[in-house]
């Protein structure tokens, strides 16, 4: 395939996706499938249709047809029939999307679909066979199959998560995709060349009206197809290939997008959250946070991802993985190291990681156990308000009280405040435990995270044990809410002589309702 092939299908799909994104966007807003404001995490001032997506897929097929029937080139009867078999892939995926954007669909049932499609996808070919690493290669063997359908997951998944700003994902998705479409084309894969320049094509035909202030957004429709033809061309163009480009070259392509989903996965894995639980986290958060337009934000994405797609070229033409590890590293580190992004999710990690090895099984033969003022973690994941003043409070009645444990989640995405610490009394096993309070945390009769409580004694004893501090914890609401609004820490709680508390019946009956003791 030639550069003038690759330029035609670019601008007829640029040509299309220019064209019908108006008409979706008349269309989405007739039917509802709109992104309306809630004063919470929608903030935008009008409705905004969605449906851009299904524009840009629209684009890319009007353009691959055109081109091929114009050029009179088809592809070859193999490459047919690798490309029909994923179709029903592809519809799936546009279901699940147009489903999602028309009605709304939860994460699970969402993972349901992509999952048939990513399945289909690799039932019709589309999986690695081995994979390497600075030299080092592995064949799959039985594991081609679920690691080609993780990888797709991953790849559809990782735009989706990115997909929170005006121009971000399309902006991203254009580079990724260029790029792509520069490396199938080195190999002379024509078929993966054209869907990659016509998606690229779509995509900055599409930015034209997706530009801050959007008036349509890509919803999960366009965020997803991005992923499935990012996830189907790199595979494509690793089949018969040096098993790097199946490997390396995907991943520092995808660096800005792995990075985003896997922070958000690890913010929420570590601090006890539902994967599918929504905060303001990702990085164009934090990027808007530090007073970046929208504009400027989807800008810099486009710009971190062209500097890890350069590095994936260099290591494709130099068959050198040093290249795409060091660009990818080096944008990661720059942005922990800035603390404008990925700082607390390392803070994390290495939070967990010194707990594991505190647990390691040759400190319990040896004798030793951590020291019993052992410290335990709190992170500001996201915002400045004075959290750690309320957890401090927080731990010191947990020791005072003789507590096995506590944690303490709080998630306000709507003011960007995101607070999480632990503490475990380091000579009580958690398995120990013998009775446990979650405390539901609400701010104007919204959800905002939960305190968790793990006693150290059973019976009788533990649930007075339990109400002291139940009765302790009367002014967290108030307290809460004084930190939320702003107005910085309240006074600290008080702690109250053990004398001081009866076991009275309804606050036995009150405790024993919230707690599962055993």
């Amino acid at each position: 395939m030639n550069l003038g092939q690759a330029f035609l299908i670019f601008a007829a799909a640029l040509a299309g996706s220019l064209t019908l994104t108006p008409l979706i966007a008349r269309c989405a807003s007739r039917h509802g499938a709109v992104d309306a404001p809630d004063g919470r995490r929608k903030k935008q001032p009008q409705a905004v249709p969605l449906g851009g997506g299904l524009a840009v897929a629209l684009a890319v097929a009007a353009a691959l047809t055109l081109v091929m029937a114009l050029d009179g080139q088809f592809p070859a009867a193999a490459e047919r029939s690798l490309i029909q078999s994923a179709l029903p892939s592809i519809v799936v995926l546009l279901l699940v999307g147009v489903l999602d954007d028309l009605v709304g669909l939860t994460g699970i049932y969402k993972l349901i679909g992509q999952t048939l499609s990513a399945s289909l996808l690799v039932a019709a070919g589309f999986r690695f066979e081995d994979v390497s690493m600075f030299g080092a290669s592995l064949p799959l063997g039985d594991f081609s199959v679920p690691f080609s359908l993780f990888f797709c997951l991953g790849a559809i998944n990782a735009f989706n998560l990115i997909d929170g700003a005006d121009a971000l994902a399309a902006s991203i998705g254009a580079v990724v995709l260029l790029t792509l479409g520069v490396v199938a084309a080195a190999q002379g894969m024509a078929v993966a060349t054209l869907i990659s320049f016509a998606a690229s094509g779509a995509l900055v035909g599409f930015l034209r009206y997706n530009a801050p202030p959007a008036r349509i957004y890509l919803g999960d429709t366009g965020s997803m197809f991005i992923g499935w033809v990012v996830a189907a061309v790199a595979i494509r163009c690793s089949i018969k290939e040096q098993a790097a480009v199946a490997l390396t070259v995907p991943i520092a392509i995808c660096a800005i997008p792995i990075l985003d989903s896997g922070a958000a996965i690890i913010r929420r894995i570590t601090t006890g959250q539902s994967v599918f639980t929504a905060d303001r986290g990702h990085l164009h958060h934090a990027l808007l946070l530090h007073g970046w337009s929208a504009g400027q934000t989807a800008a810099m994405a486009a710009g971190l991802t062209a500097i890890t797609c350069a590095g994936a070229v260099a290591s494709f033409f130099t068959r050198n993985d040093l290249f795409a590890m060091v660009a990818s590293v080096a944008v990661f580190a720059a942005l922990a190291g800035t603390r404008v992004f990925g700082h607390a999710e390392l803070a994390l990690v290495a939070s967990h990681l010194r707990t594991i090895l505190r647990r390691l099984p040759t400190l319990a033969r040896a004798g030793r156990r951590p020291a019993a003022d052992q410290p335990g973690q709190a992170i500001q994941l996201q915002g400045r308000r004075p959290w750690s003043v309320l957890w401090t409070a927080l731990e010191e009645a947990a020791q005072a009280h003789h507590l096995a444990g506590a944690k303490l989640v709080v998630n306000i995405p709507h003011l960007h405040e995101s607070f999480y610490a632990s503490w475990k009394r380091p000579d009580v096993r958690v398995t120990d435990a013998c009775w446990r309070v979650t405390l539901p945390l609400s701010l104007a009769d919204r959800p905002i995270g939960r305190l968790l409580l793990l006693g150290s004694c059973g019976g009788p004893e533990g649930l007075a044990e339990m109400q002291r501090m139940l009765d302790f914890l009367e002014p967290l609401d108030d307290q809460i809410a004084h930190i939320a609004n702003g107005a910085g820490a309240a006074a600290p709680f008080k702690l109250r002589p053990a004398s001081d508390v009866s076991l009275a019946p309804e606050a036995v009956r009150r405790a024993a309702a919230a707690a599962s003791i055993w």
